[in-house]
């Protein structure tokens, strides 16, 4: 990640730590995604079973696309015929939604969803899987007109989809007791993960197993009350616990 792709990752996540509502959220971080070309963020966890249309809504974490696209898309159920939701499924990497392969868009609803969403300004996005440590399955979308997002800005945006839907969860579960510091062996498995390390080598660059890589960063998300990794990564940023 660029230096300053970095100090604009840090200042959103300080942004960030001072909302309190969806809506102090979005006031935080629509404003410095324009330039991307950012004019819409969803955020929702898909349902394993499949559910009505009218309690597919019950899942969403947060958004701010227009109103009538958002009756249209719910009322009519395309939860489960959207190609972006299948592909978020189907990995654990941000994708754009012109990466989706040809296959998941031949059907006649998968097109009639994608084409609607066109006319709604969401002609592209950028959307982030992500798990909880429940394993529920969600992912965050940045989506407008046009996007110009960079390789390291699809970095910056990965890295924030994370914190944001943390951030919206502990704002749902409202105030929580201050979270203890790390360990040093917690700090440093953190920081290596900030760089983009597996588990593995984490592990070896540690002189510990894989297991024990995971063990470490396992419990510095917990103590920093986040998700994910990513999220754990940010809040470490946002400390000063990394660098």
């Amino acid at each position: 990640m660029s230096r300053k792709s970095l100090d604009l990752t840090l200042e959103i996540l300080k942004s960030l730590d001072r909302a309190h509502s969806r809506e102090d959220v979005l006031r935080a971080i629509m404003p410095r995604l324009s330039s991307f070309g950012i004019e819409y963020v969803i955020s929702s966890m898909i349902p394993v079973k499949r559910l009505p249309a009218r309690t597919q809504k019950n899942y969403v974490i947060v958004e701010n696309t227009p109103e009538e696209w958002n009756r249209l898309y719910f009322s009519k159920g395309y939860m489960y015929a959207d190609p972006v939701v299948q592909a978020t499924l189907g990995t654990t990497t941000g994708f754009q939604w012109s990466e989706i392969e040809a296959a998941s868009l031949t059907e006649r609803r998968s097109q009639q969803v994608m084409g609607e969403a066109r006319e709604f300004g969401l002609g592209e996005g950028f959307t982030v899987p992500l798990a909880t440590l429940e394993e529920e399955r969600g992912g965050l979308t940045f989506a407008g007109p046009r996007l110009d997002i960079s390789p390291a800005q699809r970095g910056v945006l990965t890295l924030l989809a994370s914190y944001v839907v943390g951030q919206m969860l502990l704002i749902d579960s409202g105030p929580s007791e201050r979270r203890i510091g790390l360990t040093a062996r917690e700090r440093e498995s953190l920081q290596w993960a900030a760089e983009g390390k597996t588990d593995w080598e984490i592990g070896e660059l540690m002189g510990i197993s894989r297991h024990g890589a995971d063990f470490h960063l396992r419990s510095a998300r917990v103590k920093l009350g986040c998700v994910t990794r990513a999220q754990a990564v940010a809040e470490g940023f946002r400390r000063g616990l990394i660098v």
